[in-house]
């Protein structure tokens, strides 16, 4: 449908699909405005029943008017498709922003409160929505519940106090709700609903109930096996409690969910608004403090043991000291913690001016893309926008007298700037650099360079501190001898620096990076010990140096403790500045909590509270030139990462690695219906999935025992279109990675396990056969590719430390020697040939960040035949490449379009009082 026209709507892409019809973006021609656009499924247009349903959803929403529902704007037929036009939201719908554990609980109660009262606005007009679930909210842009697809509506009639009177459809020549129909979303039916009687306003509520239970614990209450079990447990089963998930849920918050999913209509809430209410309250308790779980009530005293079990308890008991003794401190009491900014974007990276009034972030709130510097008063009140450059601003930092913000650009090349701090021109301080610092006396700027490609003296993978005079003037080099130097924080007295680094650029990262102390006036510097002390405490994570607190010479940072990461605090003890004490637990988060900023004296501690997701994206190409050719759209959207795409040449079949269902999985998706298919649905995990130019086999990665095989299985197109895969064939033991199929799916490319440096193999499927065919005495070899007439094999060297080469050689031993495809002089990654093997495109840093480029190649020859350009630039910092680890960012191209995993970081900032952080 894309390109077409209906009506005075030209469609421009698939938004996804229901069971009754497909939603587009579309353009409304005559008011130039972007529109949303459901059509109804053609096979449905038969079907008076469901066609009338279909009409009947635009006349109940659009007889609607409140900001937490969907607007309709038209409805109508053309040329044969009924179609409904509708406002088009910028967002989420709420299963995509679930992760494993729900969400916090206070995004929770803000987006239900809204929910909520959309709910009532409808009930009050005689609507009840009938299909209430995650997949029909939308949170917007700027953090808003949008209530959609009214379609399973129906118009009831007004029953003042009689909650018994007969469900009635206001459309004259419809019938009753009749009894026996069911009709929805099982999951989230009400058993009223799921056993076919009538319905009112309260099964929404209990559908409401059900929402919101997913919302704080990241599971649906009513879950089975089958549509029966499922059905069963919404029946006759209780959920369990919510706070055996999540510790944080208060016990008036449970009560509410409680009175909401009761199977008898009677014992629910009879009206949305007295669930708005009960839910508000819970906020208020919530943002005050008030909400925390009281402490469980001491157990009874028990009879005195056994001489035995004393024995066994007090051999317990010395475990459980030398456990303690060597523990990470417990965390402090839950502190009353503020939600400064309410962002469905990336808000993040906060300063807070000195005297705790102001507070400055970067934040993609604009509406243009890009991140901005704004600065708000913490007491309230609408943020004013400092910056307006289309590149990313970000790191802002207060001088010590608050009034101005220092900040890094990505302007022309990226740079040091100054701003006054309630607005004003913006100059330049210091070309380049990352996370500038204010020396508490405004006398220097802290900051840090890192290598930015092809043509910088500074080599990959290396970093250098730099000090600037506050007012400006040439810039100097603190500790040149460091390979690695990022992260400066300056001590209380402004005499001192700890940073993140190591001295040397060859060894292990792991071994030799530490917190480094080093004196302003360039002498030797003091390895603290701190990353292995506190590695030592089962933290993990980069633990960079964040706040050097102004007493106690405590250093505030960010460290991951099992699965949740989170702030803390660590003692340094000067002369030698080795830790001293356990660390301690700053916040308790399920998010990414980090960047901390205080402001000492009004006792303010401020923080990003992140969180981060990887989808499957597809670039349109032009098939000639191999350049962008449109605009980027998502190809996967479960709420659990997808990874490790592959793609068809016709660019109809997409395989990925997901643990959407309980494990990682192979699935395919027919992109032209958008149906998804798991094909290894098995209790192993598997990786790395190849798919062949015809879409007939996939070969994919898993292990078993620790010993890595390789495994293939046969795909067959259903005749409803989905796959039918068959039974997984091991083709190859002790075979690590498949990089590529040949074109005609009877060889591949590999990575065997096990040696020095990894090397290239050529496996035969049918005979099992392999054969040594890359190899290098000190480059690692990965990434190698077939070229489409099989004739040359594109793969990446390791050439240097930070620094890797695309190569080019024949396919066919003896190889001869190796065609150098990029320079080498920056990270030159994932080479994938085009469909006509004229054009390698390939991932680079080489313009410090990691974007895609393309090479045009001689087609004899396969040498380059002109300078790299590049396809897509992805320098956003809330979605982009960087945000990917390599190990699974893997491009795929086919006839028209090129995909690639983009990860999106998405956050707020939170505020706690710094007292109880002590």
């Amino acid at each position: 449908m894309t390109g077409q026209t209906i009506s005075h709507y030209q469609i421009l892409e698939k938004l996804g699909e229901g069971g009754m019809g497909v939603v587009y973006r579309a353009r409304d021609t005559h008011l130039d405005r972007a529109v949303a656009i459901k059509l109804l499924r053609g096979e449905a247009v038969a079907d008076a029943d469901r066609k009338r349903r279909f009409v009947q959803e635009a006349k109940t929403a659009s007889a609607l008017n409140h900001p937490g529902i969907i607007t309709i704007y038209d409805i109508d037929t053309a040329a044969g498709v009924d179609f409904i036009a509708m406002e088009y939201v910028e967002g989420r719908t709420l299963d995509h922003c679930l992760g494993p554990k729900g969400m916090p609980l206070d995004e929770a109660l803000k987006y239900a409160i809204e929910m909520a009262d959309a709910l009532a606005a409808a009930h009050a007009a005689g609507i009840v929505h009938r299909d209430l679930k995650p997949g029909n909210i939308m949170i917007t842009e700027k953090g808003h519940v949008k209530v959609l697809d009214f379609g399973l509506a129906k118009l009831i009639e007004r029953f003042d106090n009689d909650p018994s009177a007969p469900t009635e459809i206001l459309d004259g020549a419809a019938p009753r709700t009749e009894e026996g129909v069911i009709v929805g979303t099982i999951v989230y039916m009400s058993p009223e609903q799921a056993e076919g009687k009538k319905i009112d306003r309260r099964s929404d509520v209990f559908s409401f109930g059900a929402v919101l239970y997913e919302m704080v614990t990241g599971r649906r209450p009513f879950q089975g096996q089958t549509k029966l079990s499922t059905l069963t447990a919404i029946l006759h089963q209780e959920p369990p409690p919510p706070s055996d998930r999540n510790p944080s849920v208060p016990r008036e918050f449970e009560r509410i969910l409680t009175r909401c999913l009761r199977k008898d209509p009677e014992r629910r809430f009879q009206h949305m608004d007295d669930v708005k209410v009960a839910l508000q309250e819970v906020k208020e308790e919530s943002e005050s403090g008030l909400a925390i779980r009281p402490p469980l009530p001491a157990r009874r005293r028990q009879p005195w043991p056994s001489l035995a079990a004393v024995a066994v308890m007090l051999l317990a008991a010395g475990a459980g000291l030398a456990w303690w003794l060597f523990r990470p401190s417990a965390p402090a009491p839950p502190a009353a913690l503020t939600r400064l900014t309410s962002d469905a974007g990336l808000t993040w990276e906060p300063a807070l001016s000195p005297d705790g009034k102001l507070l400055a972030y970067s934040s993609d709130r604009g509406g243009e893309g890009n991140l901005d510097i704004w600065v708000q008063q913490v007491a309230g009140g609408e943020p004013i926008r400092l910056t307006r450059d289309p590149a990313d601003e970000r790191e802002p930092t207060f001088s010590s007298d608050g009034s101005r913000i220092a900040f890094r650009s990505d302007r022309e090349g990226g740079g040091i700037y100054v701003v006054p701090a309630l607005g004003g021109e913006s100059r330049l301080l210091a070309k380049d650099g990352h996370r500038p610092r204010f020396s508490p006396d405004d006398n220097w700027i802290a900051y840090w360079i890192g290598h930015r490609g092809p043509g910088d003296p500074t080599a990959p993978g290396t970093a250098r501190i730099y000090v600037a005079p506050g007012t400006g003037g040439p810039p100097r080099q603190l500790q040149p001898e460091f390979a690695v130097a990022r992260y400066p924080a300056w001590s209380p007295d402004g005499k001192r620096l700890v940073f993140w680094g190591r001295r040397s650029a060859t060894a292990p990262p792991a071994e030799s990076v530490d917190w480094w102390i080093a004196p302003l006036d360039g002498g030797e510097p003091v390895r603290t010990g701190a990353v292995a002390a506190l590695r030592a405490r089962d933290l993990r994570g980069i633990i960079i140096p964040g706040v050097w607190m102004p007493a106690g010479n405590q250093v505030l940072f960010s460290a991951t403790l099992g699965d949740s990461t989170n702030l803390w605090q660590v003692k340094l003890a000067p002369p030698d500045w080795k830790v001293a004490g356990l660390p301690q637990r700053l916040t308790l988060g399920t998010d990414f909590n980090d960047q901390p900023s205080i402001a000492p004296g009004p006792g303010r501690l401020v923080f990003s509270s992140l969180t981060s997701h990887r989808d499957i994206w597809s670039l349109p190409i032009n098939t000639s030139t191999g350049s962008r050719a449109g605009e980027i759209h998502k190809l996967t959207e479960s709420g659990a990462s997808a990874d490790f795409g592959s793609l068809s040449a016709d660019g109809k079949r997409l395989v990925f690695a997901s643990v959407r269902a309980a494990n990682r999985d192979i699935w395919m998706k027919n992109l032209e219906t958008g149906k998804e298919t798991n094909l290894t649905p098995t209790p192993a995990d598997e990786y790395h999935p190849r798919l062949t130019a015809d879409a007939s086999k996939v070969v994919y990665s898993t292990t078993t025992d620790g010993s890595p095989f390789l495994s293939v299985i046969a795909v067959a197109p259903g005749p409803d279109g989905a796959p039918r895969p068959g039974v997984p064939e091991k083709v190859c033991q002790a075979c690590r990675w498949a990089w590529s199929w040949s074109s005609d799916g009877k060889s591949i490319l590999f990575s065997p396990p096990g040696t020095k440096t990894a090397r290239i193999d050529l496996l035969n499927i049918s005979s099992g056969e392999k054969v040594p065919l890359l190899a290098h005495p000190s480059y690692n070899l990965y990434q190698a590719n077939f070229s489409p007439d099989d004739r040359w094999i594109a793969f990446q060297a390791g050439v240097q430390p930070a620094r890797s080469q695309i190569f080019i050689v024949p396919a066919r031993p003896p190889v001869g020697d190796w065609i150098p495809a990029t320079e080498g002089d920056a990270w030159d990654d994932k080479p994938r040939w085009s469909l006509t093997g004229n054009l390698l495109y390939f991932l680079s840093d080489r313009d410090g960040f990691r974007c895609l480029w393309a090479r045009p190649l001689d087609a004899a020859t396969k040498r380059p035949a002109a300078p790299p350009f590049p396809v897509y630039h992805s320098h956003s910092a809330r979605r982009s490449l960087m945000n990917v680890s390599l190990a699974v960012l893997e491009p795929a191209v086919a006839r028209d379009q090129i995909v690639f995993n983009l990860g999106e970081i998405t956050g707020n900032i939170w505020m706690a009082p710094l007292e109880a952080q002590k």
